[in-house]
């Protein structure tokens, strides 16, 4: 999608790319965008604070990782009275992990903060300065390839459900949309977000082609780390009335762990985008 911008009604569809998810929820407060992506968590916040944005659809699910560096470190039982690091205090990787904790009985499990970002986090476990940490996408990639002592312990997820239903609660991403453009604009709207559909599919069907763009867009720059990284991103374009049940159980972790994270209440159906 983004090497092949749509043009709808004459314009061109600008794409803003932003390194973390704080610098786009400014954008979206200022009023500056007419579509985002961003965590579900978020979005949901944002949402109870009266920013008159709602979720299209959830096209990423899941991109948190449990890595070590530590070769006797293979399982989560391995984890029982160790130190891991993971950034954004309260925020989603903190939540599922403090979930995680719990519902796989890591006993001793001490988390540490000491580093903000998910750049800081890889970088230390990169250079052995940490042995174990929740990480991110596309970095998971990329530390894999640059050091064969790290590996991926388990993906961070509610295994608990997962295992029992073919239903994915796991919806970590919201695309959503100014609920005043959607409304003004139906078919600019409608558009847009059939192109991005057809953007996710995309690079499920074409894996070699999607690397090659990746590289183009100065996302990542080997093709071995970017074929490497598009399974870890579990990306497949799913409309959020269709999953509606889900998302609220997905939402509702969070409310439980830590209310403040979603706004201090579950998001009222307003949140879901509804199609005419």
């Amino acid at each position: 999608m983004m090497a092949n911008p749509p043009i709808v009604e004459g314009k061109q569809v600008e794409f803003i790319v932003k390194s973390d998810p704080q610098q786009i929820q400014a954008l979206m407060m200022r009023n500056e965008v007419e579509f985002a992506v961003l965590p579900t968590v978020m979005a949901a916040n944002l949402y109870n604070k009266g920013l008159n944005y709602s979720m299209v659809a959830c096209p990423i699910w899941g991109t948190l990782y449990i890595l070590s560096n530590n070769p006797k470190s293979l399982t989560t039982n391995d984890l029982s009275n160790k130190k891991i690091s993971v950034f954004g205090q309260g925020a989603t990787p903190d939540v599922l992990l403090q979930e995680f904790k719990q519902s796989k009985n890591i006993l001793n499990l001490k988390l540490d903060y000491s580093f903000s970002t998910n750049n800081d986090v890889a970088m230390a476990l990169l250079h052995g300065k940490i042995e174990n940490a929740v990480i991110s996408e596309p970095l998971v990639s990329t530390l894999l390839l640059k050091n064969p002592k790290i590996h991926v312990i388990s993906k961070l997820d509610f295994q608990e459900y997962l295992g029992k239903s073919d239903k994915d609660i796991f919806v970590q991403t919201a695309f959503v949309v100014n609920k005043k453009f959607a409304k003004d604009y139906p078919n600019t709207m409608h558009t847009i977000s059939k192109a991005y559909a057809k953007s996710c599919n995309y690079v499920n069907i074409e894996p070699e082609k999607t690397a090659d763009i990746l590289i183009q867009q100065k996302l990542l720059t080997d093709k071995k780390t970017a074929l490497t990284s598009l399974p870890f991103c579990n990306i497949q374009y799913v409309a959020a009335f269709a999953i509606e049940q889900e998302i609220n159980k997905y939402l509702s972790h969070f409310y439980t762990f830590n209310p403040n994270s979603i706004g201090n209440k579950m998001p009222d159906r307003g949140f879901i985008f509804q199609t005419q």
